[in-house]
């Protein structure tokens, strides 16, 4: 099932029956859907934010739009944690879940926090907002930035968010991970969807999979017993993460990340990437933009 599919069978029939209308055109450039109790149903799209008609139509004006209910909200909520919440008390504190297509759906409510520890999120109650963010497969949007870095090379992805970022680590993970030993950190579990133990996602026959680690753990835990060619992980900014990113590098592994900037010159003013790029770590950048197009820049 792709990720549109999966996305609508989380919601309602009423709802999902709109957007079964979409058209193909439409539908490809949908990458959220955001239920808002009480509130018109938007998408996110390459175009900007829009409404779905109960025809199954795509507008920019909420007048005749569909609205949520607390069915709506109630319903798509339940579904996404399988009807069994105690399951997924992390998921829940955290305010997501991956689910089985690598959709990720976010929550947003009442937090009730731990009563000895204010700073630590027990759980959510009162769900308000629902974003069901859409991920897609896409095959052979890496191998234009492969072939140009003759591979395995350090590789800087940068982009703003729903630019793609997620998508082109995905498919650099499928190609890499058919030719050399990838440690695959996936503390969201994003890029593989991994679900009961499997990956849902192409992401090559030699990847080994860090799914929920925290990213400075996971890095250090896959040098040490994976014997990595290469580390994949996404959205690098803690100090952590720094040193254990140095700490493959150091160890010989190349890397490949990503980080959320409009440029290179951006993503540079940033600590902590200023130094992965003072230690050499990146020798090629790939820039997204909003299309979904990305331009390859040699790191000198």
């Amino acid at each position: 099932m792709n990720g549109f599919k999966s996305a609508i069978e989380l919601l309602q029939p009423r709802l999902r029956t709109s957007f079964e209308k979409l058209s193909a055109t439409d539908i490809d450039t949908i990458n959220e859907i955001r239920l808002r109790l009480g509130r018109h149903i938007s998408v996110s799209t390459i175009n900007g934010n829009r409404f779905i008609t109960e025809i199954g139509e795509l507008t920019d004006d909420s007048t005749f739009s569909l609205m949520t209910d607390p069915s709506d909200i109630e319903y798509t909520f339940k579904n996404a944690f399988s009807y069994s919440l105690h399951s997924y008390s992390k998921e829940l504190s955290m305010g997501y879940i991956t689910v089985g297509s690598g959709n990720r759906v976010g929550i947003c409510g009442t937090v009730v926090t731990n009563a000895s520890d204010l700073r630590t999120v027990e759980t959510i109650k009162y769900v308000s907002s629902i974003n069901i963010r859409i991920a897609r497969e896409k095959r052979g949007f890496a191998e234009k930035l492969i072939n140009r870095c003759q591979e395995p090379a350090g590789i800087l992805i940068i982009g703003a968010p729903a630019t793609g970022k997620t998508t082109l680590l995905r498919d650099t993970t499928r190609i890499l991970g058919s030719r050399y030993r990838v440690s695959l950190i996936d503390e969201q579990n994003e890029i593989s969807a991994t679900h009961r133990d499997i990956a849902q996602n192409d992401i090559g026959e030699l990847t080994d999979i860090f799914v929920g680690y925290p990213k400075h753990i996971g890095i250090s835990t896959a040098v040490r017993v994976m014997s990595p060619d290469v580390i994949v992980v996404d959205e690098i900014g803690s100090d952590e993460e720094l040193k254990a990113l140095e700490f493959a590098l150091h160890s010989g592994v190349t890397l490949i990340t990503a980080v959320h900037s409009e440029s290179l010159e951006e993503a540079g003013n940033k600590r902590i990437v200023r130094n992965l790029l003072q230690e050499n770590a990146f020798q090629y950048a790939a820039v997204l933009n909003k299309n979904y197009e990305y331009e390859i820049i040699k790191i000198d």
